[in-house]
């Protein structure tokens, strides 16, 4: 049913969405095979960082959910892709049935076209519209936002901010501060004040086992558990794996902790150099809504991060919920300055037509733009990938 949300969203999505026209200058359309790439040398120029063909095929092509679905603006007079809004297929589970998502990210407009971000304006609207008419999507997010993107997002394409994740820290080593202090000589010194700031240990309730690839138990776990949220990413074996073992750029743990020979759940995380020290953080911690199996996970994998000279293991979470109120239960974690709150955004893809969709597609997207419904992890999306 349309209530006073979805109402206020399509009246402002009519007044301003259509598809981009084509000018003296660009015309527009959905990418094709042959036009990606284009688009790959298009985020090269825009955000000067280059992939290899390696991670370029693993992110776009690998993706068991689906191939990625693009609306580009093509430069008239040299005939070359100058603008770009990209969107990866996303599987999730929403009001206990499957649904089609799509996150956006790689939206790049090429330095020499900019101008009061018209183009961008126009194939963000071009997806909106696009996206529905031929992937039947009817909602769309991303995180990591910038306060910018958020205001424009907002302002311009109906943009939902639902949810604000919190940054939480366990220091796992005081070696850094010993090294900042006494430089070569402070690692010895570190190394031996660590032996007296042992870290929480994890009880005996738990098995805890390395994962080095996901199988039908994780299947069945998550097909058992799904339904205690309105809204979660699937986290299927095909896709967990794809995420996180095929990754060509990072590597990543996982640990599974096991009762009575059974998975009841699970903690994944990437380790990294931030400047100049290894830190870990956690991207998936799936519990099953069981707080003290959620505070054994972040403390098994604090304690398997420790033995690889990891200084700080970290979590992005909401607060109030079952994972911060786990990890906030933990001797020394505590919320960090350090970095950026990640800002999840969603939007309505409500196509040519905005009120022409089904009850039940209107209640998908009233339920998506609910920050309360999520089940949310920073793994959700493409975490400095």
């Amino acid at each position: 049913m349309l209530n006073d949300k979805l109402q206020a969203a399509i009246a402002r999505f009519e007044k301003q969405a259509k598809w981009p026209a084509d000018n003296d200058k660009f015309r527009f359309k959905v990418a094709e095979r042959d036009d990606y790439p284009q688009i790959y040398r298009l985020f090269e120029a825009t955000f000067g960082a280059k992939r290899s063909d390696e991670h370029v095929q693993w992110k776009y092509w690998g993706n068991p959910s689906g191939e990625p679905f693009c609306v580009i603006a093509i430069d008239q007079e040299t005939d070359k892709v100058v603008a770009a809004c990209t969107g990866m297929n996303k599987k999730a589970w929403v009001n206990g049935k499957e649904s089609k998502g799509i996150m956006l990210w790689d939206i790049a407009v090429h330095p020499d076209v900019r101008g009061g971000g018209r183009l961008f304006r126009d194939i963000t609207y071009g997806m909106q519209i696009a996206t529905n008419a031929q992937r039947g999507v009817n909602w769309g997010f991303g995180g990591q936002s910038k306060p910018t993107v958020i205001k424009m997002g907002i302002r311009w394409f109906g943009y939902h901010m639902i949810l604000s994740l919190k940054p939480w820290e366990l220091r796992l080593s005081l070696r850094p501060a010993f090294v900042q202090r006494f430089g070569a000589v402070g690692g010895l010194m570190g190394a031996v004040a660590d032996i007296f700031n042992p870290l929480p240990s994890p009880s005996d309730d738990y098995k805890m086992k390395s994962i080095q690839r996901c199988g039908d138990d994780v299947d069945v776990l998550l097909k058992t558990q799904r339904d205690l949220y309105r809204v979660s990413i699937f986290r299927d074996a095909d896709t967990l794996n794809w995420r996180y073992f095929d990754n060509p750029m990072h590597q990543h743990q996982m640990l599974g902790a096991y009762a009575d020979g059974k998975l009841a759940g699970y903690v994944i995380w990437r380790e990294y150099l931030d400047e100049t020290v290894l830190v870990g953080t956690v991207l998936d911690l799936w519990h099953g809504e069981n707080q003290q199996l959620a505070t054994e996970l972040f403390k098994a994998a604090s304690r398997s991060a420790k033995k690889r000279r990891v200084s700080f293991m970290r979590m992005a979470v909401e607060n109030e919920t079952t994972t911060q109120k786990a990890i906030a239960s933990i001797k020394g974690a505590a919320i960090t300055e350090r970095i950026e709150d990640d800002n999840i955004i969603t939007s309505m893809m409500l196509g040519e037509d905005p009120k022409g969709h089904s009850d039940v597609a209107y209640s998908e997207m009233d339920t998506i733009t609910d920050g309360k419904n999520w089940f949310y992890t920073q793994g959700d999306v493409d975490f400095r990938d």
